[in-house]
């Protein structure tokens, strides 16, 4: 699976360690560990029930950790402000790597704690019929 850097990766693990989230909760976990700052906003928010999305310190987030927040939010819960389709397609605000962690954050979403490498197979979903979407 792809994580931002090593310290996302030990905090994405440490903190779903044992838990029992949904596929949704732990996509937006995935985003929010993604980010020093925005996890140190979000971290205390975080029980075993999943995220208190009230809790948030409210900090001013940096361009970047605006929209993984904003992701997450779309991701796990009905957002006021919701990542668009059209949003995901701007290179200016949601550069590559953002861009790679969101769609990271969305096949957790889809496939609970499956990691891609077991999703994927030469290029196809698993998931998908061989009849195709109908």
């Amino acid at each position: 699976m792809h994580y931002a850097n090593p310290r996302h990766s030990r905090r994405y693990r440490n903190i779903i360690s044992g838990k029992k989230y949904s596929s949704r909760t732990l996509a937006a976990l995935y985003l929010l560990t993604a980010d020093r700052k925005l996890w140190n906003n979000w971290r205390l928010a975080v029980n075993s029930a999943g995220i208190d999305w009230s809790a948030s310190q409210n900090t001013d987030p940096d361009w970047d950790s605006y929209h993984l927040e904003q992701a997450a939010l779309s991701i796990a819960r009905q957002a006021l402000h919701q990542v668009t389709l059209h949003d995901l397609a701007d290179p200016i605000n949601y550069p590559q790597e953002l861009l790679r962690l969101i769609i990271t954050a969305l096949w957790i979403a889809r496939n609970d704690r499956k990691p891609i490498t077991e999703i994927i197979i030469n290029g196809k979903d698993k998931n998908v019929s061989k009849q195709g979407p109908h």
